[in-house]
C-alpha cells in the first residue's frame, strides 16, 4: 500500500526544490532581459507562488515554475506575449549555470520557512483570499464569487493579509503595490 509522505517531509523536498531551482531560474530569466535585480524579484514572486503546488514531484514543480516564470516576465511587460510559445513546457531551456551561494540558498530557504508560518498565522478566509489573488491571480471579483461574499469583502480580507503579512515579517517585505 502507498501511503502519502508526511507534511514534513513534503515542506523538506519543496524547500530543497527551491535552493536547487533558484540560480538556475535567476539566469534563466537573465537570458530573457531581466536585470540581475527585477530576475531576484521575479524568482522570488515565482517561488511563492509555486508554495500552493508544494505536494507535485520536482518535474511537475519545474515546468509550472518555468510556466510562472514566463508569465511574470509578460505581466511585467519584459517579453511580449506573443513571443511566448504555448505548448513549450517540454522544451524548456533550463540554463546551466552555478548554483547560488551557501548564503543565498540559506537566505532564500529562510525566507520561504518565514513567508509559510506568517500565511500560517493569518485567519483561514482572510489566507484563502490572499492566496487565491496573489498565487492563483484571480481577481477580486472571481474571488468574490468563488467564496460567495462581495467583492469589498475581499478587499478588506487582502487589506488584513498584507497587514498580517508586515506584522510578521517586517515592514520591507509587503511593497507598497501589495505584493510580498
Amino acid at each position: 500500500m502507498h501511503r502519502a509522505p508526511e507534511p514534513g517531509q513534503v515542506l523538506e523536498a519543496f524547500a530543497a526544490f527551491v535552493r536547487d531551482e533558484r540560480g538556475p531560474l535567476c539566469a534563466f530569466l537573465r537570458t530573457r532581459g531581466a536585470s540581475a535585480e527585477d530576475a531576484e524579484d521575479i524568482a522570488q514572486d515565482c517561488m511563492e507562488r509555486l508554495i500552493r503546488y508544494q505536494a507535485h514531484g520536482t518535474d511537475e514543480l519545474r515546468l509550472l515554475l518555468y510556466r510562472i516564470a514566463r508569465n511574470r516576465l509578460a505581466d511585467r511587460g519584459r517579453l511580449p506575449r506573443a513571443h511566448l510559445p504555448l505548448a513549450d513546457t517540454d522544451n524548456i531551456d533550463l540554463p546551466a549555470c552555478g548554483t547560488p551561494g551557501p548564503l543565498r540558498q540559506a537566505e532564500s530557504g529562510q525566507m520561504l520557512a518565514l513567508l509559510r508560518q506568517a500565511l500560517f498565522k493569518l485567519p483561514d478566509r482572510c489566507r484563502e483570499v490572499y492566496l487565491l489573488n496573489r498565487v492563483s491571480g484571480m481577481s477580486y471579483t472571481q474571488i468574490a464569487r468563488h467564496c460567495g461574499i462581495t467583492a469589498n469583502t475581499v478587499e478588506k480580507h487582502i487589506a488584513r493579509a498584507l497587514q498580517g503579512l508586515r506584522r510578521e515579517l517586517g515592514p520591507d517585505s509587503v511593497r507598497k503595490d501589495g505584493e510580498t
